[in-house]
């Protein structure tokens, strides 16, 4: 089963998907990563300053992966994979 968000109007701000147990990140910048949901135990949003935020994927004490993402955009993204992993 696969289950995504785009972000930013039409996706041009990337698309978080949760597909074969992996969280994938792709934008049209080729901004890329891919992390194992079974990994993740929490996410974090730092802000940046300038209306940016970055999000951060932690797991096993380390951080996973991070992008950095209009605050707006960071934090939905923060809300929707905290709902994903709970399931």
């Amino acid at each position: 089963m696969e289950e995504k968000i785009k972000l930013g109007l039409f996706g041009a701000g990337g698309t978080l998907k949760i597909k074969d147990g992996y969280l994938n990140f792709q934008n049209p910048y080729s901004k890329t990563f891919r992390v194992r949901v079974g990994d993740i135990e929490t996410v974090v949003v730092d802000v940046v300053g300038m209306g940016q935020g970055e999000l951060k994927i932690i797991g096993h004490g380390a951080e996973l992966a991070k992008i950095k993402l209009p605050i707006t955009w960071a934090n939905k993204s923060q809300e929707w994979i905290l709902s994903m992993i709970k399931k």
